[in-house]
């Protein structure tokens, strides 16, 4: 069964789109990176109102959720769903989030 890149520029794009879809209902979250398909791809970088990217990493992390901040100034927390992610683990890493006040 070949997976091939279009589908997975395909699957990338889809659970990207659902991301950026969930931080635009979150008033705590800034999302940088540019909601449009044609502009982003795999990553996503946000801040949560009040946390540094470092408090963001560390919180999503003791929740099982794996997130890095951007290694450069300034810096920001970033986020890669990718094909070996599910809608299901989307929703749970935007649930986590929502719930970093």
């Amino acid at each position: 069964n070949w997976v091939g890149k279009a589908r997975v520029a395909a699957r990338t794009h889809t659970l990207n789109s659902r991301m950026k879809a969930g931080f635009g209902s979150m008033s705590h979250v800034k999302l940088y990176t540019p909601t449009a398909e044609r502009l982003s791809a795999g990553i996503l970088c946000f801040d949560v109102r009040g946390l540094t990217p470092p408090e963001v990493v560390d919180r999503l992390r003791a929740k099982r959720i794996i997130v890095t901040a951007t290694p450069y100034s300034p810096s920001y927390a970033r986020v890669s769903p990718s094909i070996v992610n599910t809608p299901g683990e989307i929703d749970k890493t935007l649930t986590a989030i929502g719930s970093l006040r």
